[in-house]
């Protein structure tokens, strides 16, 4: 009795926290753990999955553009920052370390988005199936059938797009800022 009143509270204070932060799931892995889940509970699981992941390639994101935006401020500042007292040697000097810095941390960058992506794939193919093998939780998805699930899986790769090739255009973008300051000084 009391076992199942305080679950009942902690599921009650679980909900209340998820509406307001949004980042908090049921705690389902420890019911995953102990056999025999029922539908409700694998897709509270899998979908808990899929949340985490989507956080863990917002996060990564975040931190590339954040260190890629301080990295072009840096490398337009030393561009510009020429001194009688230094004279061209610095502008040679900063802007290619600025450009190899940004260059290492956008590859560095990719595997992780990917990696965080596959994930969400293979959790939202776990969840597919799940949908497929119980059809009373159709009423808990957006895609109750084939076409709209594809059509829903084409929009979520698009939205996903920016996500995928950011890293690839501030490799070329920093591979092309790293040829500018010599382009100019042999100008």
């Amino acid at each position: 009795m009391k076992d199942t009143l305080a679950l009942n509270i902690i599921t009650v204070l679980q909900k209340v926290l998820m509406v307001e932060t949004a980042s908090p799931s049921p705690d389902t892995s420890q019911i995953v753990a102990q056999g025999h889940p029922t539908d409700n509970e694998l897709l509270a699981f899998y979908r808990s999955e899929i949340r985490f992941e989507t956080e863990v390639v917002n996060g990564r994101l975040q931190a590339l553009l954040g260190s890629q935006a301080f990295l072009v401020i840096a490398y337009a500042t030393a561009m510009t920052g020429s001194t009688k007292r230094w004279g061209d040697s610095m502008v040679l000097l900063l802007p290619p370390l600025f450009s190899l810095l940004g260059f290492v941390l956008a590859a560095m960058a990719l595997p992780g988005i990917r990696a965080a992506y596959a994930a969400i794939g293979k959790w939202e193919g776990k969840q597919r199936m799940l949908h497929q093998r119980s059809q009373a939780l159709t009423d808990f998805t957006l895609a109750p059938n084939e076409d709209e699930t594809r059509d829903m899986m084409r929009r979520a790769q698009r939205g996903a797009l920016f996500a995928h090739q950011a890293p690839f255009i501030f490799i070329i973008a920093w591979t092309i800022f790293g040829f500018i300051p010599f382009y100019l000084y042999l100008k």
